[in-house]
């Protein structure tokens, strides 16, 4: 078969891999036709250019995939016994109300409670979803992140596998979290991740996000979308972890629409990959409706993290606070470019955003840009700031002269920067995870982060 060159750096990809994704899973014919329109969007697309202010400290044309594989089939397991033991003590039994796991391409294990299944809630992979509940699952699916957004997007419209979609009733409130893991383990994979939550009006659900490879010496390449629909009145809580291994090139879509009095919490941790370019977009499209962004990352090495954040205000007395913390060491790099925009519609809302960068290292280098577009007249508030600078010398003195080494010193001192942001996570055992795992890169103390070496191995 003749290869296909469809983008600077992309090879290995072709159409009879969307053709073959659909016939492996006898998809329904709307959603044939879905993948290939996006596969077309996808070929007649262009790259962002350097103008591109959302893109131009990320270099997308020059970063080389050769030989991407888009499929790596995993076999089923029946029971959460059979999986592997790391991935078991992820989360007790009873901590967790629901969990889904995706190796490679395939999702593997699938556990809902029954007293949740009784009262309709719906956790299955998307290809399930299509068949069993595929009137529904059309009405969400690729219209919240549609695939003629970017060229990566049309990409994951057009060869997603596995995925996930979490369906929530009205009125159903779910106490514990609902977990998605992924993991990777073979080379030069090409992976299409693709989640769907609905949370209908008045329902509640936390929903864990947490994806996992170890260090590759070929190039891996991740392009996902996450979307969530929040019902008027609903609180949903996503938590995405990013324990991506190096060598992998993680390209991510994070989009919310937000319904009236709902309320919507986003906190994402990146700790892994080698460059991760991440979009969260939220959409408060009637009045009362809450969004907090939370974001956490540490890099170091050569990691590159860029993040895209749009706090939309399209409808009166909506409120929103972003609040992003990094701690960069080595010559690592990150980009965060954030939007408010309060629409002519939205008087009375309330908006802030800050971002905070600690530099560990003379060469490591952070670029936040916090952007304000107010139209409406009458804004409640709305304020924005953005630091990047080194560990303060006079709060390192302090613990030293109490005879606490320097990097001890630093490492307490990159905890007390994270502990505001993170102490908002609700759930303890989370809570505790993302310290953990961003204490353990920074060296501070033994984490829980896990190597899916040992996942496969166990």
């Amino acid at each position: 078969m003749t290869q296909e060159v469809l983008a600077p750096g992309i090879t290995g990809l072709t159409r009879t891999d969307v053709e073959s994704v659909s016939a492996r899973r006898d998809e329904p014919a709307w959603l044939r036709e879905q993948r290939a329109a996006a596969w077309q969007r996808y070929v007649e697309m262009d790259f962002p250019d350097a103008y591109d202010e959302e893109w131009r400290r990320t270099d997308v044309r020059a970063m080389t995939f050769d030989g991407m594989k888009p499929l790596s089939a995993s076999a089923a397991v029946s029971a959460a016994d059979a999986l592997p033991a790391s991935i078991r003590s992820a989360w007790d039994d009873d901590a967790v109300a629901g969990r889904i796991f995706q190796h490679d391409s395939d999702v593997v294990f699938t556990q809902l409670s029954d007293d949740l299944r009784a009262k309709g809630v719906i956790l299955t992979d998307l290809h399930t979803a299509a068949r069993e509940h595929g009137e529904l699952l059309q009405k969400y699916l690729s219209q919240a992140v549609k695939a003629g957004e970017w060229k990566y997007l049309a990409l994951n419209a057009a060869l997603w596998s596995g995925g996930c979609f979490l369906f929530v009733p009205k009125g159903v409130e779910i106490d514990l979290p609902v977990q998605l893991s992924t993991g990777v383990s073979t080379e030069g994979l090409a992976l299409f991740p693709h989640t769907v939550i609905v949370a209908e009006r008045q329902s509640k659900v936390t929903f864990i996000d947490e994806a996992t490879s170890p260090d590759h010496d070929k190039r891996s390449f991740v392009s996902g979308a996450v979307e969530i629909y929040v019902g008027d009145g609903a609180h949903v809580a996503y938590y995405s972890v990013n324990r991506w291994g190096r060598n992998t090139y993680n390209f991510n879509t994070v989009r919310a629409m937000v319904g009236r009095d709902a309320q919507f919490l986003a906190m994402t941790a990146g700790i892994g990959s080698t460059m991760t370019k991440m979009r969260i977009d939220t959409e408060m499209t009637q009045s009362g409706s809450r969004v907090d962004l939370l974001g956490v990352t540490f890099g170091d090495g050569d990691q590159h993290f860029d993040y895209n954040t749009l706090q939309d205000h399209a409808a009166p007395h909506t409120s929103s606070d972003l609040q992003f913390k990094s701690a960069l060491a080595g010559s690592a790099s990150l980009a965060w470019y954030g939007i408010t925009r309060i629409k002519p519609q939205a008087g009375g809302s309330d908006a802030n955003q800050t971002s905070r960068n600690l530099l560990l290292s003379e060469h490591a280098k952070a670029s936040p840009i916090p952007i304000l577009e107010i139209e409406a007249h009458d804004v409640s508030k709305c304020s924005h700031g953005a630091t990047a600078g080194p560990v303060d010398e006079n709060e390192l003195f302090y613990l030293e002269a109490r005879a606490i080494p320097r990097e001890i010193a630093e490492h307490m001192l990159v905890e007390g920067f994270f502990t505001d942001v993170i102490d908002r996570i609700p759930n303890v055992r989370l809570r505790e995870r993302v310290l953990d795992a961003v204490l353990a890169k920074a060296g501070g103390r033994a984490g829980t982060s896990l190597s899916f070496d040992e996942v496969l191995s166990a």
